[in-house]
């Protein structure tokens, strides 16, 4: 038995919905529309993407260079994936967002490389920002972020889920133990739903329930 961290990014990891502010600036506004429909559960978070993203048409500089001063790095992060790096917990980036994106902003601040990053893969074309999507390796998972829970917890590993937003849900909900960031969506639905979880602003205080949990097994 080993703990994993499976952690979404916007919203998350990093202070803004990067998706959001590259659609805000570069989409057409019927992505809103999409936004809907989603969460009504119109359309699955695969398609919502796809059809948003279709109506993005800039280059993968363009989009990076408009984000550069406009992310912060949410408190504690370079913290806890040192602690977990030394202590053997594997830590997952799981988003939906744009890879390219990701990537981009983890090598600006050094983290690049020292944790995994699970999520859909992304091709600039001239119709559109296109997603290829993980395969489901459970038919009964909503999205891929709650595939990877349901994949590790078969493993036998225990879930640690951190997210923010309306498409972490499903897996965080049947994680061992989930954070939502303070007023979120997340939040605002294990709460609805009376699922048990804690409420975060910043990454020390889940090093902190990390480190609570392991020496209750030592």
């Amino acid at each position: 038995m080993r703990y994993v961290v499976l952690c979404d990014f916007d919203g998350t990891v990093v202070d803004i919905d990067t998706a959001v502010f590259v659609l805000e600036r570069f989409a057409d506004p019927v992505w809103k529309v999409y936004d809907e429909q989603f969460e009504r559960g119109e359309i699955t978070l695969e398609e919502c993407l796809q059809k948003q993203f279709s109506t993005v048409k800039v280059s993968e500089q363009k989009i990076t260079k408009k984000l550069n001063g406009a992310v912060n790095l949410r408190r504690g992060f370079k913290e806890l994936i040192n602690y977990c790096r030394l202590n053997g917990i594997l830590v997952v980036i799981v988003s939906a967002g744009l890879d390219f994106v990701i990537d981009y902003l983890l090598q600006q601040w050094g983290s690049q490389g020292l944790l995994g990053r699970y999520g859909p893969k992304t091709r600039i074309t001239k119709k559109g920002i296109l997603f290829k999507f993980p395969k489901l390796l459970d038919q009964a998972s909503v999205n891929f972020k709650d595939d990877l829970v349901r994949f590790h917890k078969k493993g036998g590993d225990k879930v640690i889920y951190i997210g923010d937003g309306f498409s972490d849900y499903p897996g965080a909900k049947i994680s061992e133990f989930a954070f939502a960031i303070k007023e979120s969506k997340l939040a605002e639905l294990l709460t609805k739903n009376r699922v048990m979880h804690k409420e975060l602003s910043d990454f020390d205080e889940v090093l902190l329930e990390i480190k609570r949990l392991q020496g209750l097994e030592q």
